[in-house]
């Protein structure tokens, strides 16, 4: 071997000890206590942020925020009532906001500059720390033109959790349900099952109380059905209005079972019965029904689902175990339907959450304003609710009304509640209380 050879030979050794020993260096072997001394140790390394993790929020903070409203035209009540509505808006808008604007530009010149403000925080408290008339001078010294708005500073506790309602007078409200008779499409599917409709109804009543729902009550007539239509909720005015008048009911519920179809299989088995005229079981089944809360404010549909379960095995109930009954739920077409009025009773009251109250006026009696809200509401003595007047005429379209605008024009506070109606008095107004004006949360 050369000497050029000797030397080429023994800069490769070397090179490869080198990268033998690069290499070792990215591990740690166990035996070898150099590997873990101080010098070794580096400083940890940041990771990158994670965009996709949940952020930390403060579930609950507390700001002072100020609202004002005007005095011309209104009593002070009246103006007071208005500025800490004005307060607690401002408030809302302190945490958790979202921004949407909207722009157009045509030929170099802003044509269209829109902005939109939502927030997702809700008060959970407020105090009015701060009340009066503004100041009577501005900036500059000069006097305000009279009269003063009157100015309230309250501090307003913001939360995001959910279930949380805003605490507003109101808002605590459980709405009134009337909960319709069941109807079918197709009867002739459910002749196995006995006391069907009339026992799905008062499961609906039992489960609906069992989660502490207590302001619901029950309808003896069904709902109309619309004619010559796949079934679907009668949204006809007279109807509606006729529920709300002998119920007080808020809204509606209806229910709908679409499918209690059953099915066998076609195996060799049940051939070989069909073709000896043997009875041949169904060994599976399809339910399936929609709800829909109709609004009998509004006379609109706010809210519908659907649920449905495909059953496998014995389906067939029998006449011996009516709906309802622990017989019936030892079934396994029980069984399916418990998880359905289940999902049901939890979607109807979860919709309801936080909903705000709604009523109406029904009658004045010697400086006195009886509204229509029910004892079980949870409503309290000494509550007040806010009174909004219909404004002009209804607003109608092709012979379809489509509602009528509203502005507050009143406060009443709650004096006497019994099981039906609830009597109250004016504690702040802007102009006459009538029959029929709307009374809401404020």
């Amino acid at each position: 071997m050369s000497s050029i050879q000797k030397m080429i030979g023994l800069s490769l050794l070397l090179m490869s000890l080198q990268a033998q020993a690069s290499v070792t260096d990215t591990f740690c072997i166990q035996e070898d206590p150099s590997c873990f001394s101080s010098s070794n140790i580096q400083p940890p390394i940041k990771s990158p942020p994670n965009f996709n993790a949940i952020p930390t929020v403060n579930k609950e903070q507390c700001v002072e925020v100020k609202g004002s409203a005007t005095q011309e035209g209104v009593t002070k009540d009246f103006a007071r009532k208005m500025a800490i509505r004005d307060a607690l808006k401002m408030a809302s808008l302190k945490s958790n906001l979202t921004v949407k604007t909207d722009q157009s530009i045509e030929q170099f010149q802003l044509t269209l500059d829109s902005a939109r403000f939502t927030s997702s925080s809700k008060v959970k408290s407020f105090t009015v720390i701060e009340e009066g008339d503004e100041d009577s001078e501005d900036i500059y010294g000069q006097s305000k033109k009279e009269p003063l708005n009157y100015e309230v500073t309250i501090n307003a506790c913001l939360t995001e959790e959910l279930g949380v309602c805003a605490s507003l007078t109101g808002n605590q409200y459980q709405a009134r349900i009337a909960v319709a008779p069941i109807v079918m499409t197709r009867e002739g599917e459910a002749r196995d099952i006995s006391n069907l409709l009339f026992g799905y109804q008062k499961e609906l009543e039992r489960r609906i109380k069992n989660r502490g729902y207590r302001n619901f009550i029950l309808l003896k007539e069904p709902i109309d059905i619309q004619p010559n239509l796949m079934i679907a909720p009668n949204l006809d005015l007279a109807l509606l209005d006729g529920v709300r008048d002998r119920t007080g009911a808020q809204y509606l519920l209806l229910t709908v079972i679409r499918s209690l179809s059953t099915h066998s299989n076609n195996g060799v088995l049940n051939d070989i019965k069909v073709f000896y005229s043997l009875e041949v079981k169904p060994d599976s089944r399809f339910i399936e029904s929609d709800w829909y809360l109709v609004d009998l404010m509004s006379h609109t549909v706010v809210h519908q689902a659907r649920g449905g379960f495909d059953i496998k095995g014995d389906v067939t109930v029998g006449r011996n175990k009516p709906f309802g009954t622990n017989a019936f739920f030892s079934t396994d077409t029980g069984l399916a339907f418990h998880a359905l009025l289940e999902s049901q009773v939890t979607n109807v009251l979860e919709f309801l959450h936080c909903k705000p109250f709604e009523s109406q006026v029904i009658d004045v009696r010697n400086g006195e304003y009886i509204i229509y809200l029910n004892a079980s509401s949870g409503a309290k003595v000494g509550d007040d609710l806010a009174v909004y007047h219909r404004i002009g005429r209804p607003v109608r379209f092709n012979g379809v009304l489509l509602g009528s605008d509203q502005q507050p024009g009143a406060f009443l506070k709650i004096k006497r509640i019994l099981p039906n109606f609830a009597i109250t008095e004016l504690s702040a107004k802007k102009g006459n209380v009538q029959i029929g004006d709307i009374v809401k949360t404020w």
